[in-house]
């Protein structure tokens, strides 16, 4: 089985569609969008109108990250959006200004995906609503020791921008590389998947994106973000 792993979009469609259509290209089987498909970037309905096409083209299946959230009514939504840093949320709020209302909630969203011994969601294998990134060999052996409970070999998730693979004793951890605001320092180049499932063995194969982050950088800085707010979200494509 070949999975298409598309994670962190962020509001960046451009690197979105040249994903979308390189992984057309290649052939897979079932397509996974795991989360965050708006904040930081600038491109909204964009991005909205690419996912739908996704869901209806390909069958793409919605992992729900914590971005996600911020755009449906919820006490726990109300409650994230209210602790979130002064940029961050004129992040959100500019985006939320720029979609139709309720354009999120109509998704088909998903907490999490499993297939055999993988096991898959935004952020890692705990509770949904636990944001805790792996960031360090000591992350991962706690969501290692977590996904063996649960029964799995393999664990798939984004939310750290930054593909790293953690091999530990009670199972192996997969983090994605993002395809908006890309944080791996030295390579900013945004990134997506192709996960290989043959029996209990599961391969991670990361794609590369040609991509211009200028392009991300001109289209924030043409927005009436404040000029703080917009430095601070092209610092990660610098």
């Amino acid at each position: 089985m070949r999975i298409a792993a598309l994670t962190d979009i962020h509001a960046a469609s451009d690197p979105l569609q040249l994903a979308l259509t390189a992984a057309r290209r290649e052939g897979f089987d079932a397509m996974l969008i795991m989360g965050d498909l708006l904040t930081y970037g600038v491109q909204p309905l964009e991005t909205l109108e690419l996912v739908q096409g996704a869901v209806a083209r390909d069958g793409a299946i919605l992992i729900e990250g914590n971005h996600d959230l911020l755009y449906q009514s919820s006490p726990l939504a109300a409650a994230y959006h209210a602790g979130l840093p002064d940029w961050l949320r004129e992040s959100v709020d500019w985006t939320a200004a720029h979609i139709p209302a309720n354009s999120m909630s109509a998704f088909d969203w998903r907490e999490s995906w499993s297939a055999g011994t993988l096991f898959a969601a935004h952020a890692n294998p705990f509770a949904f609503g636990d944001w805790r990134y792996i960031r360090s060999a000591e992350d991962a052996e706690e969501a290692a020791d977590s996904l063996a409970g649960q029964g799995f070999l393999y664990g798939l998730f984004g939310h750290v921008h930054r593909q790293r693979r953690y091999d530990c004793a009670a199972a192996t951890i997969f983090t994605l590389a993002s395809l908006g605001q890309p944080r791996d320092d030295g390579d900013r180049t945004p990134k997506w998947a192709m996960v290989e499932i043959r029996g209990d063995f599961v391969n991670v194969e990361i794609r590369n994106i040609d991509f211009d982050p200028e392009d991300q950088m001109h289209a924030i800085r043409g927005t009436t973000l404040s000029a703080a707010t917009q430095e601070r979200l092209c610092r990660y494509f610098a």
